[in-house]
C-alpha cells in the first residue's frame, strides 16, 4: 500500500502555528466583514447615535400622592 495519505502536521512546532491559526484566521475574517459591512451606513454619527440610543418604549410617570376619587374595581377595568 502506498504513503499517500500523510499526516500534514509533523512536528510540535506545525501543530503549534496552526492551533493559532484556526483561531485567529476566523476571528480576522469576521472583523474584516463586520468593518466592511459597517462601513457604508456611516452617515451623520450625532443623529444616528440617538436614534440607536433611543429606547424602545416610554415610560409616564404619575405623581403616586395626588389622590383622586376612589374608583370600583369596573372602572378601573375599563
Amino acid at each position: 500500500m502506498s504513503n499517500e495519505h500523510g499526516n500534514l502536521i509533523k512536528n510540535p512546532k506545525q501543530l503549534i502555528i496552526m492551533v493559532f491559526a484556526s483561531f485567529f484566521v476566523p476571528l480576522i475574517i469576521i472583523l474584516l466583514l463586520m468593518v466592511f459591512v459597517n462601513n457604508g451606513k456611516r452617515g451623520d454619527s450625532s443623529n444616528s447615535a440617538d436614534q440607536l440610543i433611543k429606547p424602545v418604549g416610554q415610560l409616564n410617570f404619575k405623581d403616586a400622592s395626588v389622590q383622586g376619587e376612589p374608583q370600583t374595581g369596573g372602572q378601573v377595568a375599563k
